[in-house]
């Protein structure tokens, strides 16, 4: 019986093709837009959250207590070294940056800006984060004896710099004593992340810990794990390891991103609703207009002892391969958008100064997820359920006899 109702399902559905077309259209082109969008915002957020772990904080970073309140050379971490050995008996660590950094100003001959200095081994930067695929202009290099350093692109362009222009930074020194260090700029880099890249000047560690009369010691220490499930773990071994100082993982010390991952999620969800609803009604339409053009058929079926079961399953085996239908062209559609989106990206050169304000890149890369397509399955799916229970309804009420002798049509 359940094959005679999907036999007679598939044939009704054909009966109005060009009705039955328009719907699947309408429910594919719907569900495909909305995976490409949420592939792209999922993109989006993933590679912010990536740039930054990259960049700056890597998965967890570790402090002084007072160091983040009052941004003071006071509250360093020394001796480096010592720390650095007992992190080496951390095997989920795969790679760690040591940082040393301080608040100045930076100034040209024409202009000056409040700026940061942070010193760094651009070998380990490399290891850590490949920092060296962020540069945009000149060398990964700080030259020959160490005299030269790589500046933001947005500082850069504030204070129109290019390759091998002068410039002069001046800070305070751990001795509370005014310095200045003068230097070249032999690289531009551009991170997408907006207190590196409007702020921060970096030069080489030995440079730094001279200007500022430091030495084994740093104001960071950016670690990289292997396995991000794994990051609240270590956290817990580095707090039981090194009670004095201040672990952060890159979520507390951005939660901005974290708030940004959850309007996205929001914004997708309402996005399913809409989709739900487009296809709910798009199905509901051809059900119900379906259903009571063929009052007298279904009439006919009932008196001649056809089992109601048997209609239903009819219809609902009609409205299921609407929405399959629509799923599946929507899903193959969806698919062939996200990956060329995720190989190619998105251009939108036009909007790059827009863009660059919110850490994002000019060039955006989607995302591809297997559960975009679970959750799409199960909206288009359930539409589908509750576009018929109206049509269903009807049918149910009617007295077969009276539609048939014409009295109820």
């Amino acid at each position: 019986m359940y094959k005679i109702a999907k036999h007679l399902a598939w044939l009704s559905l054909w009966r109005r093709k060009s009705r039955s077309i328009m719907v699947i259209l309408m429910i594919a082109l719907s569900l495909s837009g909305l995976l490409a969008i949420q592939g792209l915002y999922d993109g989006m957020i993933t590679h912010m959250i990536n740039t930054t772990i990259r960049s700056d904080s890597g998965e967890i970073s570790l402090y002084t207590k007072e160091y983040r309140l009052h941004k003071s050379l006071a509250y360093k971490l020394s001796p480096v070294s010592k720390i650095e050995e007992k992190l080496s008996k951390i095997k989920e660590i795969i790679s760690h940056s040591v940082r040393l950094q301080q608040e100045g100003l930076i100034a040209t001959a024409h202009k000056s800006l409040g700026a940061n200095i942070k010193g760094i081994s651009l070998e380990k930067e490399r290891d850590f984060g490949n920092f060296d695929t962020f540069i945009t202009q000149g060398d990964y290099s700080f030259g020959k004896h160490k005299k030269e350093a790589l500046i933001g692109a947005t500082l850069a362009k504030k204070l129109h710099l290019d390759i091998g222009s002068r410039v002069v930074f001046t800070a305070q020194d751990a001795d509370a004593e005014i310095n200045a260090i003068s230097f070249r700029i032999s690289g531009i880099f551009k991170t997408g992340n907006p207190a590196l890249d409007e702020y921060t000047v970096f030069v080489s560690m030995e440079k730094i810990s001279t200007f500022l009369n430091l030495k084994e010691s740093a104001t960071q220490i950016a670690l990289r794990i292997q396995n991000t499930e794994q990051i609240k773990q270590v956290q817990k071994k580095l707090q039981t390891m090194l009670p004095e100082l201040e672990i952060l993982r890159w979520d507390e010390l951005y939660p901005l991103l974290i708030q940004m991952q959850e309007m996205m999620q929001i914004f997708n969800l309402a996005s399913y609703m809409i989709v739900f609803i487009v296809a709910a009604l798009g199905i509901f339409g051809v059900m119900l207009v379906s259903v009571l053009e063929r009052l007298r058929e279904f009439s006919i079926m009932l008196a001649i002892g056809t089992p109601y079961k048997m209609v239903r399953n009819q219809i609902l085996l009609e409205a299921t391969f609407l929405g399959l239908i629509g799923f599946m062209v929507g899903a193959l559609l969806g698919w062939i958008i996200l990956l060329y989106m995720s190989t190619w990206g998105v251009d939108l050169r036009s909007f790059e100064a827009g863009l660059e304000t919110f850490g994002l890149n000019a060039i955006l890369i989607a995302d591809i997820q297997y559960y975009y397509f679970v959750q799409a399955f199960f909206a288009v799916f359930f539409a589908t359920l509750l576009s018929v229970i109206w049509p269903l309804r009807i049918l149910k009420k009617i007295k077969a006899i009276q539609v048939i002798q014409g009295k109820m049509l």
